[in-house]
Formats: C-alpha cells, structure tokens, sequence
C-alpha cells in the first residue's frame, strides 16, 4: 500500500470527526438565531450551545459572519423544504391557502427555533455584513423562485410580485405576532394575514359580501 494511500485512510477518521463537529456547531447556531436573532448567536454562546470550547471555532469558520452566511443560507433551506412539501401543486389557489396557513400558524410563531429565521433576523439584517446579507437574500429568491410558479393570477399583478407581496406578509406577520405574544392583537394579526394573503377565498366564502 503507498504511503499516500495510507494517509488517506489515516485522515478519514479525523477528517469524519471534525465534520461531525462542524454539523454541531451549525446546528446549535441555527437554533440559537432563528431564536434569539444574530446578535444573541455569539461565538460564546453557539460553543457552549453545541457543548464545545470557544478555542475550537476557528477550525471550522474564519469568522462569525462566514458562521452566519452558512447557517442562514441551510436554515433557510431546509425551512423551505419542510414547509413546502406534500402540497398538492395542481392546485395554485389552494397551494397558497395551506402555504400560508402553514406559515402563519401559531405552532410557527411559538416554536422559532424549528421553523424559518427569517422574522427571527430581519430587523438585523440592515447592520449585518454583506455575506449574511447575501445568504439571506438568496434563500428568500429560492422562496420566492418556487412560490411564484404557483401563486394564482390576478389582474395587474405579476405572479412574482404576489410571491413577493405575500412573503412579506407572511414574515412580518409572525415577527409581530411574536412580538405581541400574549395579547389579543397578536392572534388577529395572524389571522388577518392569513385572509388578506389569499383574497379570492374570502370572495368565493361571502359572495354577496360588498
């Protein structure tokens, strides 16, 4: 066996190891910001989330804000994916309806740390650095990529611009909630998002509503 052939056998173990604790680190970071925000996600704080000593972060990020740029960017993903699947895409209207039902649902707003970072962020994002900026902004394009091939037409409305339009309602409506967990206001904000985000429902339910 060459010497090369061996050091590459040697390396496997080590090289397994240090993936699993990089998949520690990211997974403690990820909880930690769609919880708390970027700011409460510091060095310190992810380490000891993930069981680790701080010393040992530099071995897997050159910095925090690359940490943030590649948590946000699989936090983001993996979001998308677990809220979009199983939903029957033969149907725009409908696709919208349980989407956005998905998204604005109290479960969502009382468990930040399972679902999307987006509310979580936001109000970060202007200070942040470019790199984490641009994680979030191509995570958001991917939702707002697949929800556009299905958003129903409306009349002088781009099936991009509802994409768009109803991301945003989603995403503000549960940082508000959030924000205003424990009063009535929190619960009719959701609500209301949850009927203006899908019009031609509430037409269709009160056709002789004017």
């Amino acid at each position: 066996m060459s010497s090369s052939r061996r050091a590459t056998i040697r390396r496997t173990p080590r090289a397994a190891a240090k993936s699993k604790t990089h998949s520690r680190i990211t997974t403690a970071a990820g909880r930690l910001i769609r919880k708390k925000g970027l700011a409460a996600a510091s060095v310190h704080e992810v380490m000891h989330a993930a069981g680790l000593t701080v010393g040992g972060f530099y071995a897997h990020f050159r910095s925090k804000t690359a940490m943030e740029a590649e948590v946000l960017s699989e936090t983001l993903a993996e979001a998308r994916q677990e809220w979009l699947k199983d939903i029957d895409h033969t149907r725009p209207r409908e696709w919208v309806a349980e989407v956005v039902k998905r998204y604005l649902n109290p479960l969502h707003r009382d468990r930040p740390q399972e679902g999307c970072p987006l509310p979580a962020v936001l109000s970060e994002l202007a200070r942040a650095g470019r790199e984490t900026r641009g994680a979030v902004a191509e995570g958001f394009e991917n939702y707002v990529k697949e929800f556009s091939a299905f958003a129903p037409r409306m009349e002088g409305v781009t099936p991009r611009e509802r994409a768009l339009a109803t991301l945003a309602l989603c995403v503000g409506g549960v940082a508000i909630a959030r924000a205003l967990h424990g009063y009535p206001i929190g619960d009719e904000t959701l609500q209301a998002c949850v009927k203006w985000a899908l019009p031609e429902r509430e037409k269709k339910s009160n056709p002789g509503k004017r």
